[in-house]
This record gives C-alpha cells, sequence and structure tokens, in this order.
C-alpha cells in the first residue's frame, strides 16, 4: 500500500467512532476501545468454519461477524439493534469488501422463519444488558442447529468469605435498575457464573467454561437436551 492509500484508509477509519478493533489491512487496526483479537484468542472460536452458517447476535461494529468470514463461514448474519449506519459496522464492510449480511432487529423477534437457523451463534457481551435475558436464550436456541458461544459480564460477590462460599452453588444475579454497573443505564443483570451456566443449560445447551478473566466469562454451550417446560397456569 502506497503513503497515499494509506492515508485515505487512515482518513476513513477516523470519520468513525469504533468500539471493535478490526483490522481492515494488515497492520491497519481501527482504533476500537475493546481489544476485540485478544477477545477472539480468549474464545477459542473454532478456527475452521468452511461452509458453516454463522449468526452473530449484537454484531455492533462487526468483529466477530467478519473473523467468521474470515474463517470460512459459508453466510454470516450480523443482527443487532442498531442499524449498521450507526455503528462502524458499514464502513468495516466497504472497507473490507465483505459479503457478511445485516439485519436490523431484537433478540427477542428471532425465530426460524424470521432467520433460519445457524450452525455457530455468537452471543457475546449482550445479555447483561437486556432486560428478558430467559426469552432472549428462548429466541437463540430456537434458531441454533450446533452450538453457541456466549460471553458476559459476571459479578464476583464481594462479600465475605464465608457468605461467597455459601453462595457459590447458588444460582444469585444482581439486579441494576439504574446506571450502576459501570455507570451505564444498558446494563441490567450481573449474575454470578453459577447463575448464568444454570441460565443457559436450562434452555437445553450443555454449557462448558472456555475462559474468566476480569469480571467476564465465556462458554461455549452444546445443544443437547430440551429445554426446561414452561408452564402456563389457569387464568
Amino acid at each position: 500500500m502506497d503513503t497515499i492509500e494509506h492515508d485515505s484508509l487512515l482518513e476513513e477509519i477516523g470519520k468513525q467512532k469504533w468500539f471493535h478493533r478490526i483490522e481492515i489491512v494488515p497492520g491497519v487496526f481501527t482504533p476500537g476501545t475493546e481489544d476485540t483479537p485478544r477477545k477472539a484468542k480468549l474464545l477459542k472460536l473454532p478456527a475452521d468454519l468452511t461452509g458453516k452458517r454463522v449468526l452473530d447476535v449484537g454484531a455492533y461494529d462487526g468483529f466477530f461477524s467478519f473473523e467468521a468470514e474470515r474463517r470460512g463461514a459459508s453466510h454470516v448474519l450480523a443482527y443487532d439493534h442498531l442499524r449498521p449506519e450507526f455503528t462502524g459496522f458499514a464502513t468495516a464492510k466497504r472497507l473490507l469488501n465483505s459479503k457478511v449480511e445485516h439485519r436490523f432487529g431484537s433478540v427477542y423477534d428471532l425465530s426460524p422463519a424470521k432467520v433460519g437457523e445457524f450452525d455457530l451463534v455468537l452471543f457475546l457481551g449482550v445479555i447483561y444488558h437486556l432486560r428478558h435475558p430467559l426469552l432472549a436464550l428462548e429466541r437463540l436456541r430456537s434458531v441454533c442447529r450446533g452450538e453457541m458461544y456466549l460471553e458476559s459480564h459476571v459479578t464476583q460477590l464481594q462479600t465475605s468469605p464465608e457468605l461467597k462460599e455459601l453462595l457459590r452453588n447458588v444460582p444469585v444475579a444482581v439486579f441494576h435498575p439504574g446506571a450502576e454497573l459501570n455507570n451505564d443505564p444498558t446494563n441490567w443483570w450481573s449474575p454470578t457464573p453459577f447463575c448464568l451456566e444454570q441460565m443457559i443449560r436450562s434452555h437445553g445447551f450443555e454449557p462448558t467454561v472456555i475462559a474468566e478473566w476480569d469480571s467476564r466469562i465465556a462458554f461455549r454451550c452444546e445443544k443437547t437436551h430440551d429445554p426446561l417446560p414452561f408452564y402456563v397456569w389457569d387464568q
């Protein structure tokens, strides 16, 4: 790449505010605040996705969508409640000459009829932002025919060692009605790792911990069994 092309690329990248660090050309990254390349290594996503259909829910700037495409996925759907022009997705897609599809919508609206089914579902850094996390897991299961990678903030229960040990195997979640978590009013829940594991398992997935770092945890979730039944009481 000559100097003019390099400067033009940097100018184009500089027009956008970025959350993800995406390598546009070798050595040139978008200046995202999240170190997504490091996160990708921690998640241990499959190196070869040849022929796979991948759904990236909460794709935002699209790092993981474009990474799935790079790893050979036959079709990648980036799904987000923000339109692509309000994030860096549209810019990154153009600069990468990507074929990743983007759809605007809510996780609560996912269904096989609307988006089809996918071999791999990515649900990274989203669930603790949701007012209805169990409904989201129900919808995700309906479109997943293989496995899901789920990553989230979790609470480590900063309390006495005795109480922490007592609650170790109790599924507890802290509710944040305001901006108590990271001064962000879109953060609603801080489940314990055990609570999140049980939420996932109750929806027909067998979760395996991939990595834990800072206040984060990541699970590989294999679709293995029926979800717990939903009871409807007579009115």
